[in-house]
C-alpha cells in the first residue's frame, strides 16, 4: 500500500493489517458460500451427491473453470 492508501485505511480503523485480514476473510467467506451453493445445486440436480459430503469437502473438491484468453478484436 502507498501512503495515500494507508492514510485512507487508518481513517477507518486503527489497525490496517486487521482491517485487510478481515476484508480478505469476508470475501473468501462470500465466495465459499457461492461455491457451496453451486456445488449443492449441481449434485442435487444430477442426483450424484457424494457420500458423506460436507460444506468443506464440497468447497475443497470444487474445480474452478479454466479461463482462456481471447484475441483482441481489431
Amino acid at each position: 500500500m502507498d501512503e495515500v492508501m494507508t492514510k485512507c485505511v487508518t481513517s477507518v480503523c486503527n489497525d490496517p493489517e486487521f482491517w485487510i485480514h478481515n476484508a480478505i476473510h469476508n470475501r473468501c467467506r462470500i465466495e465459499g458460500e457461492r461455491i457451496y451453493k453451486e456445488e449443492m445445486d449441481k449434485y442435487l440436480e444430477q442426483g450424484t451427491m457424494p457420500a458423506n459430503s460436507t460444506k468443506t469437502s464440497l468447497i475443497l473438491n470444487y474445480t474452478a473453470p479454466v479461463v482462456t484468453e481471447t484475441e483482441d478484436p481489431v
